[in-house]
C-alpha cells in the first residue's frame, strides 16, 4: 500500500544527476564508503564509470542487507525487489530509475540515475551506522535517561524502566545482588530533580508572596468599579452641562438665522435702493451731460462728490465700529446670561435650604401680600429696559419679603426663647416644690414611723392589761376593752390619713415633674 501510495505521488528528481561535478562527487562518495565498510568483493577504476551489471547488483545487494538485514533474502528478478525496495524506501528521484536500467546498468543513459540511487543508499547506510550514537541523535527514545530534559513527559516512568532494565540484565548475566552504579546515576538524576523542583517552588512561593503583596495594595486601594462609578457619575454631569449648553447655543443659533434673516431682507433692500441710486445716478449724469457745465461747475462738482465719499467711508467705519460693539456686547450679554444662569441655581439651591420654595396655589399661608419667589424671566426679549425693570422690581421685592421673612423668623425665635426661659424657670420651680414635698414626705414618714411605734406600745400595754384581765378579770374587763378600741381607732385614723397624705404628695410631684419636663423638650425641639 505504501509503494502504491509513493509511486502515485512521484516527483522528478531535482538533483543535477547529469553533471559532471555531482557525478563525480557521487563515485567518491560511494567509493569512500565501500572501503571503510570493507567491501568484500573487488572495486577497480570502471567499477563506478561504467560496472556490469554483476558488480552493480553486488554492491546494491551489500548496501540493501547492510541498511534493512544481512540475511536479506533475493527472488529470481533482481529488477523487481530492486524497484519494490526503492519504493519501501521511498526513494525520491525514482523517476530515474527502471527495470531496463536494472538490466543494463554501465549504459550512458542509465548508470547517471543509478549512481546518485547508490551515492543515497550510502547516505542512508552512514545514517544507520551512527543511530545509536548519542552525539548525533535527537530522538528522547533513544536518549539516556540522564540527558533527558525535566520536563519530558513520563519522565519517572522512563527512568524507572531504564534502572529495572539494567538491573534485571546484571543480575540475569552475572547474578549481581547489589546495583551501586545504577542508583547512584538514579540518585543524581533524583538530585537534579529536586534541585530544580526545589528552585521552580521558590520561584512560585516568590511570584505567590509578590501576588499576595498585590492583592494587598488592590484592597488597600479604592476599588477600580469606586472609580469607574465616579468617573460615570462626573461624565454624565459634564453630558448634562453639555446638553444645556447645546440647547442653549441652539437657541442663541436660531436668533442668529432670524437674525441673518432680517439682514439678508436689509441686504436686499439696500441693494434694490442701490440700483435705484445708480439708475438716478445714470439719468443725473445724462441730464449734467445734456447740461453745459462750465469746468469750475464740474470742479465743484467733484469735490462734492469727494466730500460725499469721505462722508461715506466714515459711515461705513461708524458702522463697523457699531458691528464690532454689537458683537462685544453680544459676549457681554452671553457670559451675564451664563452668569445668571449660575446665581439661579445658586438661588434656587438656597430657597430649598431655607424651605421659603413658592407654595401651591390654594395653600392657606398664601395672604394678599404674598410675592412669588420663583424667578421667572424672558431673557429673549428685545426691550432691555423693560427686563431690567422687571429684574429690579423683582429684587426689591423679593428683598422686602425675604427681610419680613427673616425678621417674623428672629420674632418667633425670641418668643421661642422667651418661653424656653419660663419653662426653664418653671421647671426649676417645680423641683423646688418637689424637693419640699420629698422634705414633707420624709418628714411624715418619721412620723408614721413613729406612730407605729406607738401602735407597738399599745399593743405591749394590751398584752399587759390582758396580763392583769386574767388575773383580775372582774375588775378591769370594761375598761380594758374601751381604752383599746379608742386607741385602735385612733390608730388606724391616722396611719389612713397619713398615708393618704404621702400618696397625693407623690402623685402630684410626679405629675408635675413630667408635664413640666415635656412642656421643656417640646420648647428645646421647637
Amino acid at each position: 500500500m505504501a509503494s502504491a501510495v509513493h509511486a502515485s505521488t512521484l516527483h522528478k528528481d531535482s538533483r543535477p544527476i547529469r553533471d559532471k561535478g555531482f557525478q563525480a562527487d557521487c563515485m567518491r562518495n560511494v567509493n569512500d564508503y565501500l572501503l571503510n565498510a570493507r567491501y568484500p568483493a573487488p572495486i577497480t577504476s570502471k567499477t563506478l564509470i561504467s560496472p556490469t551489471a554483476k558488480e552493480f547488483q553486488s554492491i546494491f545487494r551489500y548496501l540493501i542487507s547492510t541498511l534493512i538485514d544481512p540475511g536479506m533474502s533475493w527472488g529470481k528478478k533482481f529488477e523487481d525487489d530492486a524497484l519494490s525496495i526503492l519504493k519501501d524506501l521511498r526513494y525520491p528521484g525514482l523517476d530515474s530509475v527502471s527495470k531496463t536500467a536494472f538490466t543494463a546498468p554501465g549504459a550512458p543513459q542509465s548508470w547517471p540515475g543509478l549512481l546518485a540511487m547508490l551515492s543515497w543508499l550510502v547516505e542512508l547506510c552512514k545514517a544507520h551506522d551512527h543511530w545509536n550514537d548519542p552525539h548525533c541523535i535527537s530522538d528522547p527514545i533513544l536518549l539516556s535517561p540522564s540527558e533527558l530534559p525535566l520536563e519530558y513527559p513520563l519522565l519517572e516512568e522512563r527512568l524507572l524502566w531504564d534502572f529495572v532494565s539494567k538491573t534485571y540484565d546484571q543480575w540475569f548475566d552475572g547474578g549481581a545482588e547489589q546495583f551501586p552504579e545504577a542508583e547512584m546515576e538514579l540518585e543524581r538524576i533524583y538530585e537534579r530533580l529536586s534541585k530544580t523542583n526545589t528552585d521552580r517552588s521558590n520561584s512560585l512561593e516568590t511570584y505567590m508572596q509578590r501576588k499576595i503583596v498585590e492583592l494587598q495594595q488592590f484592597q488597600v486601594q479604592e476599588p477600580p468599579l469606586k472609580r469607574l462609578e465616579d468617573e460615570y457619575l462626573q461624565l454624565m454631569s459634564d453630558k448634562n452641562k453639555f446638553i444645556t449648553f447645546i440647547d442653549l447655543n441652539r437657541q442663541k443659533a436660531e436668533k442668529t438665522k432670524q437674525a441673518i434673516v432680517k439682514i439678508r431682507a436689509a441686504i436686499s433692500e439696500q441693494g434694490h435702493d442701490l440700483s435705484n441710486n445708480r439708475r438716478e445716478l445714470q439719468e443725473v449724469e445724462a441730464a449734467v451731460a445734456a447740461q453745459n457745465l462750465t469746468p469750475d461747475e464740474v470742479l465743484r462738482m467733484n469735490n462734492e462728490r469727494e466730500t460725499l465719499n469721505r462722508g461715506l467711508d466714515e459711515i461705513r467705519a461708524r458702522v463697523a465700529e457699531a458691528s464690532q460693539s454689537s458683537y462685544d456686547h453680544e459676549m457681554l450679554v452671553t457670559r451675564a446670561m451664563d452668569r445668571f444662569e449660575n446665581l439661579h441655581a445658586e438661588y434656587t439651591s438656597l430657597t430649598h435650604h431655607l424651605s421659603i420654595l413658592p407654595l401651591q396655589q390654594d395653600d392657606p399661608i398664601r395672604s394678599a401680600g404674598w410675592i412669588d419667589r420663583d424667578l421667572n424671566l424672558d431673557l429673549g426679549v428685545e426691550d432691555l429696559d423693560k427686563l431690567r425693570s422687571a429684574g429690579i422690581a423683582m429684587r426689591t421685592a423679593t428683598w422686602q419679603q425675604l427681610n419680613t421673612y427673616r425678621e417674623k423668623c428672629r420674632q418667633e425665635g425670641l418668643g421661642l426663647d422667651h418661653h424656653l426661659i419660663a419653662l426653664e424657670d418653671q421647671y426649676d420651680r417645680l423641683g423646688q416644690q418637689v424637693e419640699r414635698q420629698t422634705e414633707e414626705v420624709a418628714t411624715l414618714e418619721v412620723k408614721l414611723r413613729m406612730v407605729h411605734e406607738q401602735a407597738e406600745m399599745a399593743q405591749i400595754v394590751r398584752t399587759v392589761s390582758l396580763a392583769e384581765f386574767y388575773l383580775n378579770p372582774e375588775s378591769l374587763m370594761t375598761m380594758a376593752t374601751q381604752k383599746l378600741s379608742e386607741e385602735n381607732a385612733n390608730t388606724n385614723k391616722v396611719i389612713a390619713q397619713l398615708e393618704n397624705e404621702v400618696s397625693n404628695m407623690l402623685a402630684a410631684s410626679q405629675q408635675g415633674v413630667v408635664v413640666t419636663h415635656s412642656e421643656l423638650e417640646s420648647a428645646r425641639i421647637a
